[in-house]
């Protein structure tokens, strides 16, 4: 198994147990101990996970707290883009789309170059960038950088926003939640992205399953505002979900 898919198995494993152990994890991948213990200190070195003894875990975070942009881009690469795809493939020519700042809804690109006189609005430097080389036509919104996630907030993007008509909105989410909702760690991002889903037709949030029941600090909107995307959750909170929102699993 190459080195990359073994350690997304790991931090699949870690996600979805919080707490591993070496022996679990030679039996998942089919390799040694040693090769486990050099993977799991290389993710923990990227912040990734904790080393314990035996083992590893998965990181405490508060509320408040969100992983940067390169330790994201590490998690679940397989479930982002079958989720991604899915998305991109919902957009029609002529659409005017918002996309944040996500590591997910930024999988979506690559799949975009297809359509015919589309129109990309975002809050992300590295989406920007992205739709850029794929030489998509895009409005970079301006304000203040959040260096974490690299994502631009501030009065001057809702002031803009307010006055767009979007085809569809695209977001991706830090944890949903029966109760909570969406929600993100930033009530500035969280601002931006509850004002595109409102000023959009259609609105989808973009997400692998690993954050439900995760809950954030600031809640951007009800299940019920924007259909979920997802990959596999359980029978039974497929079917509690399908009562508040449509649901697509990849």
């Amino acid at each position: 198994m190459i080195t990359e898919k073994r350690r997304q198995l790991i931090l699949h494993q870690v996600q979805i147990q919080t707490i591993v152990n070496i022996h679990d994890l030679m039996q998942l991948t089919n390799t040694s101990a040693s090769t486990i213990r050099r993977d799991l200190d290389e993710l923990e070195q990227q912040h990734l996970l904790c080393r314990v003894h035996g083992g590893a875990k998965a990181l405490d975070l508060t509320l408040q707290m969100e992983p940067k942009v390169a330790q994201r881009e590490q998690l679940h690469i397989f479930q982002k883009q079958a989720i991604a795809q899915c998305a991109a493939n919902l957009v029609q020519d002529d659409d005017v789309i918002f996309l944040d700042s996500g590591t997910t809804t930024r999988a979506m690109i690559p799949h975009l170059s297809r359509y015919h006189q589309l129109l990309v609005l975002t809050n992300g430097v590295d989406t920007a960038s992205c739709l850029a080389e794929a030489q998509i036509r895009t409005i970079v919104l301006g304000g203040q950088l959040r260096n974490s996630t690299k994502a631009v907030v501030g009065q001057s993007i809702t002031d803009y926003l307010n006055n767009c008509h979007l085809d569809r909105a695209f977001m991706g989410t830090n944890g949903f939640d029966f109760q909570a909702g969406y929600t993100t760690p930033d009530p500035e991002e969280s601002a931006v992205k509850r004002l595109a889903i409102r000023q959009a037709k259609k609105a989808y949030v973009l997400t692998d399953a690993s954050k439900y029941q995760q809950i954030r600090f600031s809640k951007f909107a009800d299940l019920s505002a924007a259909t979920l995307i997802t990959d596999q959750l359980p029978r039974s909170v497929s079917n509690q979900l399908a009562q508040l929102t449509q649901i697509m699993e990849v």
